[in-house]
This record gives C-alpha cells, structure tokens and sequence, in this order.
C-alpha cells in the first residue's frame, strides 16, 4: 500500500492505565475482556467524533482527526466513561502534516504526540501550545499553559496546555513570577578530547566504530558499546554490549551495566568491557554540572 501524505491531522494517543494491577485481581480472561470492552467503547467514540482509528496495540490507542477539536471531544468523552477500578486513562494530543500506511502512521507530530500522553498523569489530557491555538473555542476548555516542560527527543523544552481532572479536586497552578530555565550538561573525557552532552548534542555513541563519537580501541570493547543520553536534564547510559560498561561514580564502587541503563550521577568513570582498576588506560571521566 502506497504511503498517503496528509497535510493536517490532529494525531491522539490514549492509553489505559492500571491493567497490569487488573490482570492480576481480576486474573487474565476478565481483565482482557475489560481491556477489550474499553478499547472497543474508544474506537466508537473516535468514530463518532469523525476520526479513524489507525491502530489499537495493547492498552492505548492511536486515532487521527481533521481538527483539534474533534480529538480533544474525542479525549474527553474517553475519559467521561466509567473505568473500573483500577483502571483509568490519559491522553497526548499534536497536530501536523503526516504520513500514512495502512495501519501505520509516521512523522515528527505523532512522536511528540506520543510524548504528550507520557506526559499525562490519570485522566489528564495533554496538548502541545500548537494543537491547542488550533481550537476554534478555546474559552470553552479550561487549558493551564504550562511553559518549558522537558520532553525526550526534543533538544528544546515545549510548551505545553494541559486540561485537568476533576477541577474541584486538582492542585492550583500558580504561574511563577519570574522563571529561570537551567541547562544541564555532561562532559566525558577520554584522552585529550572532551565531548560535551547538553542540549545541542543529546546522546553519544561510544566503541570501537568509526561512527561513534568516542572511539576506544580495546579487544573487550564492542563495536556500538553503549551510548549515553540527555532526557529532561538527567543523564543516562544504555549498555548494548558484550562485555557489559562499568560506572563508577560518587557513590561507590564499580556497578556493572549488561544490556541495561543506569543514570550518571556527578561525576565518575566509564570503562567499557572490564573493571577500572583494570582499565587505567582506557577509562572514560565523566561530570555533570549546570551551564
């Protein structure tokens, strides 16, 4: 099936909350039957609402709309269902050009859309400051503009509008006087050059590869070792190796990292393959500080 670009659509990602809990009390056949019912109510209210649903994978549900409006009625009227306990919902909403094919949906707008429903706590529906000055009645939502809120893949902080659960009951934003944005960033040093992690440059490949950007020539190290990463102004290295990364840092002796991530934390050391003891000639310095 041939890819069909579209110039605007509102993208929804929603997701159902709490049905690992659910499996467990209720046990699998009714849980999945719950699950199943509640999906099947969201796949008629995107319909009603004259969206498509482009897919339906585990708990969540990714719909598209011709405008914001009908996605965010379609949001809330989700979340005006009854959810048995433990079960409930959130939801992201974005809107721009996308690509289409058959049941898959590709492009920059449902990345961050999805990154909206991560950003949604129970009941809430989060969009991005674009969807929601796309509404035709904004007045009739009470949306909180919530500015600079990190979102991963994104080098820059968003803005974002947020609508609430049960008004009565939520805490009270108050917007801040004055607000001062601070920049983390990590320096690792290996030999004579420093490589710096911060906004600009978010990740970093290490191992013994021509493309990463901190090669080490080591028998023990793998060819794309590990790589390390910015989300929201914290640190974390992802091992895909062998051998396994060794961290040390402040906190203590070596810890070993195996096909897992573990987040830095001030400052330490990296040695890829084997212990740093072991490793004096090939360890990677790492610190993290406040630009």
């Amino acid at each position: 099936m041939p890819i069909e670009r579209l110039a605007h659509r509102a993208v929804l990602f929603a997701d159902i909350t709490g049905s690992s809990r659910l499996f467990v009390e209720a046990g699998d056949d009714r849980a999945r039957e719950v699950v199943a019912a509640t999906l099947a109510s969201w796949s008629q209210l995107v319909t009603v609402h004259g969206g498509q649903v482009v897919q339906l994978r585990g708990d969540g549900l990714l719909g598209t709309f011709a405008s914001v409006d009908a996605a965010l009625g379609a949001a809330v009227a989700m979340r005006e269902l009854p959810y048995r306990d433990p079960l409930s919902m959130h939801a992201g909403i974005h809107a721009g050009a996308v690509q289409q094919e058959a049941d898959q949906l590709y492009g920059d707008v449902v990345n961050i859309a999805a990154r909206m429903a991560d950003i949604a706590k129970r009941f809430e529906i989060v969009l991005t400051q674009g969807a929601g000055e796309q509404l035709s009645q904004p007045a009739r939502w009470d949306l909180r503009l919530i500015k600079h809120v990190p979102v991963k893949g994104q080098s820059q902080p968003m803005n974002i509008y947020l609508l609430p659960y049960d008004e009565a009951h939520s805490t009270v934003y108050r917007p801040p006087d004055q607000t001062r944005t601070f920049h983390t960033r990590l320096e690792l040093l290996y030999g004579a050059r420093v490589y710096v992690i911060d906004g600009d440059a978010t990740s970093c490949l290490i191992g013994r590869d021509a493309d990463c950007a901190i090669q080490v020539d080591h028998e023990l190290v793998s060819r794309r070792h590990a790589s390390v990463e910015r989300v929201s102004g914290q640190f974390f290295l992802h091992d895909h190796s062998t051998n396994g990364t060794y961290v040390e840092d402040d906190g203590g002796g070596p810890a070993l990292v195996q096909r897992e991530v573990i987040q830095l934390k001030g400052a330490g050391v990296i040695s890829l393959g084997v212990e740093p003891r072991l490793n004096t000639g090939h360890v990677i310095r790492f610190a993290i500080g406040v630009a």
